[in-house]
């Protein structure tokens, strides 16, 4: 059986990630705006809200340029993964 080619990226830690900490503050905020709970964000802005909250999500999902792992904070570790080749131009992906 060939050998698959690998990758090796750096990985920083969860609690140096600006995406899970954007993604666990969103939660949060949607958890205390139940209306059984707290009502933070009034209901006729909800759809903004989430709107403003899925294009900040996507911003940092495409300024991300590192895996993030479960590790002390302001360390890295490597994480080797198989490497998957790009489908060439023109091809149905």
């Amino acid at each position: 059986m060939p050998e698959v080619p690998s990758v090796t990226y750096w990985a920083i830690s969860v609690l140096n990630s600006r995406t899970m900490w954007f993604n666990a503050a969103s939660f949060l905020v949607a958890l205390l705006s139940l209306t059984d709970v707290l009502t933070i964000i009034p209901p006729t802005r909800l759809p903004l809200v989430t709107a403003i909250t899925a294009v900040v999500n996507l911003y940092l999902r495409t300024a991300t340029q590192r895996p993030v792992a479960w590790i002390a904070s302001g360390t890295s570790t490597p994480v080797v993964m198989d490497r998957i080749d790009p489908p060439p131009p023109g091809s149905a992906a």
